[in-house]
C-alpha cells in the first residue's frame, strides 16, 4: 500500500477508480461522439492480411526438407501426390515365364506377410497395454490440467489483489490530490483577498497624500499671510 511513498517520482495522472468525470452531465454522450469520429477514420472494407506482417526473407520449414516441399507445392497450387499403393497388392506377374519377375513378387508377398504379423504384433501389445498407457496418459494430462487451473487461480488472485491494491492506492492518491486542490483552492481566495486589501490599502495611501498636500498648501498659504500681517504692524509703528 505504500508504493506511492516508496516511489514518489511516479506520476499518476489517471485514476479510474477515483476519477469519475464519465458521470457528468453530457460527458458520456461527448465521449460516444469523439469515439466515433475516430471509428470513421478507419479504413472500410480493407482485411487485413497476416501474412503480411511475416518479413519477407523468411523461410518456412528450414529445418525439414519434407515440409518444405510440402509448403512450396502448396504455394505452387499443384495437386498432392497420391501414395503409391501398388507394392501392397500381391498381383503375379503379367509374363509368367519371367522368373526374375516371379522373384520379386515372392519378395514382395513375405514383405507383406511380415507387415501383417507386425500389425498383429503391435495389436496385441496394444490389446495388452494399451489400456494402461491410456490410463497412464490420462492421469498425466489430468496432472498437468490441475497444475494450469492452479496457475490461472494464482493469476487471477494476483490480479484480484493488484486491482484491490490499485484501487486503495488510487483513492488514497485521488483524497491528496482532493485536499491539495481544497488547500490551493483556500490559498487563491486568501491571495485574492490580500490583493484586495492591497489595493485598498493603495487607494488610502494615496488618499492620505493628496490630503496631506491639501493641508500643506492650507498651513503655507496661512502662514503667509501671518508673515504679512507682522510686517505691516512693524511699518506702522
Amino acid at each position: 500500500m505504500d508504493s506511492i511513498n516508496e516511489h514518489p517520482d511516479v506520476l499518476i495522472d489517471s485514476l479510474p477508480y477515483f476519477d469519475q468525470e464519465i458521470d457528468y452531465e453530457g460527458m458520456r454522450a461527448k465521449v460516444d461522439k469523439l469515439v466515433e469520429q475516430e471509428m470513421k477514420k478507419r479504413p472500410v472494407g480493407v482485411k487485413r492480411d497476416q501474412a503480411l506482417n511475416f518479413p519477407a526473407n523468411f523461410e518456412f520449414f528450414k529445418d525439414s526438407p519434407i515440409l518444405a516441399t510440402e509448403y512450396q507445392r502448396v504455394q505452387l497450387g499443384k495437386p498432392i501426390v497420391e501414395m503409391d499403393i501398388n507394392r501392397y497388392k500381391l498381383a503375379e506377374p503379367d509374363n509368367k515365364e519371367d522368373q526374375e519377375a516371379w522373384e520379386k513378387a515372392v519378395n514382395n508377398s513375405k514383405a507383406q506377410l511380415q507387415h501383417q504379423n507386425l500389425r498383429m504384433f503391435n495389436l496385441e501389445l496394444l490389446q495388452k497395454y494399451g489400456a494402461n498407457a491410456w490410463r497412464l496418459h490420462n492421469y498425466q494430462l489430468e496432472n498437468e490440467l490441475q497444475q494450469y487451473q492452479k496457475t490461472l487461480e494464482e493469476y487471477k488472485q494476483n490480479i484480484l489483489d493488484l486491482n484491490i491494491q490499485r484501487k486503495a492506492e488510487q483513492l488514497q492518491t485521488g483524497n491528496k490530490i482532493e485536499a491539495l486542490n481544497n488547500k490551493w483552492t483556500e490559498m487563491i481566495g486568501q491571495t485574492l483577498q490580500v490583493e484586495v486589501a492591497c489595493a485598498s490599502l493603495e487607494v488610502e495611501v494615496q488618499q492620505l497624500k493628496l490630503y496631506e498636500k491639501q493641508l500643506r498648501a492650507s498651513l503655507g498659504a496661512n502662514n503667509g499671510e501671518q508673515v504679512s500681517e507682522n510686517e505691516n504692524d512693524q511699518k506702522e509703528d
